[in-house]
């Protein structure tokens, strides 16, 4: 008898372990580990789980393994959506993704157009291409972004373009979460570059953050908001940078007590995984 989940948007699927494991494998979860802890959910099963639910299993068996730094990653999405309250953080964090990936980014742009200036989130260039890129915040993890945004960039980039004097110009649209059926359509009509949350397939948000390494410091437990407020506007958004920071005086030791366990086991990961 087939055991269904019930998704965040209230929807139901068939409870697919695939699923669980390829998402473990993302983070780095080793097999012998994905094994005990398919297990582990598999006897706690129930028709009408809800997703939210399984992960709370998953991160209750990765903390009290011994690698419960990997119960951290689970928290992507929630870690990105607390890159706020302002989008600025967010804008800064997608500069050094693409950076991080060989392009060339300059963040807070104004260009001009042939009918009026226009702010850009970042410049990106690569391959003699530069992209206009929107980065697109959302605090609520659930939130899409709608087909109004890419109508938006698609418009703006027409004007942008017909005033561009340097290459090939292409327009990009980041963003935290998802983007709604009609958007990506759209899009894909108008040759508009897109990255979200696991869009493109192997090419999504998540998806540069495990290839780089590069991830946000709102991952770390334990960051007062303060802690957090003092870093962003300090431009200090990835856990790499507060690697690279701890002698700094923007850094107390306190802070540090608390994080550094955590900052190690996230930044050594990816070394160790590479």
């Amino acid at each position: 008898m087939s055991t269904f989940v019930i998704k965040m948007d209230g929807t139901k699927e068939e409870y697919n372990e695939e699923k669980i494991k390829a998402s473990a494998s993302r983070v780095g979860v080793p097999e012998n580990l994905q094994t005990e802890m398919l297990a582990s959910i598999r006897d706690r099963l129930y028709d009408g789980i809800t997703t939210n639910e399984i992960f709370t299993m998953i991160k209750e068996f990765l903390t009290q393994s011994d690698t419960p730094y990997l119960a951290l990653k689970y928290n992507l999405k929630e870690a990105l959506a607390l890159l706020g309250p302002s989008g600025y953080p967010f804008e800064k964090y997608v500069a050094l993704l693409l950076e991080a990936i060989g392009y060339h980014t300059q963040i807070n742009q104004t260009v001009m157009g042939s009918c009026i200036p226009h702010e850009i989130d970042c410049l990106a260039t690569k391959d003699n291409i530069t992209y206009f890129i929107e980065a697109k915040f959302h605090k609520n993890t659930s939130q899409r972004t709608d087909v109004r945004v890419a109508l938006y960039i698609k418009s703006r980039f027409e004007d942008l373009k017909s005033n561009w004097k340097m290459g090939t110009t292409k327009p990009w649209i980041f963003t935290n979460t998802r983007f709604s059926t009609d958007a990506i359509k759209y899009a894909v009509c108008q040759g508009i570059k897109l990255t979200s949350w696991g869009y493109p397939k192997g090419e999504g948000i998540m998806d540069l953050i495990e290839h780089t390494g590069l991830h946000p410091i709102t991952i770390l437990e334990g960051m007062s908001a303060s802690d957090k407020i003092r870093l962003m506007n300090a431009g200090v958004v990835t856990c790499k940078q507060l690697k690279e920071a701890q002698n700094h005086s923007l850094v107390s030791r306190d802070f540090l007590d608390k994080v550094l366990p955590q900052l190690d086991q996230i930044c050594e990961s990816h070394l160790n995984e590479k």
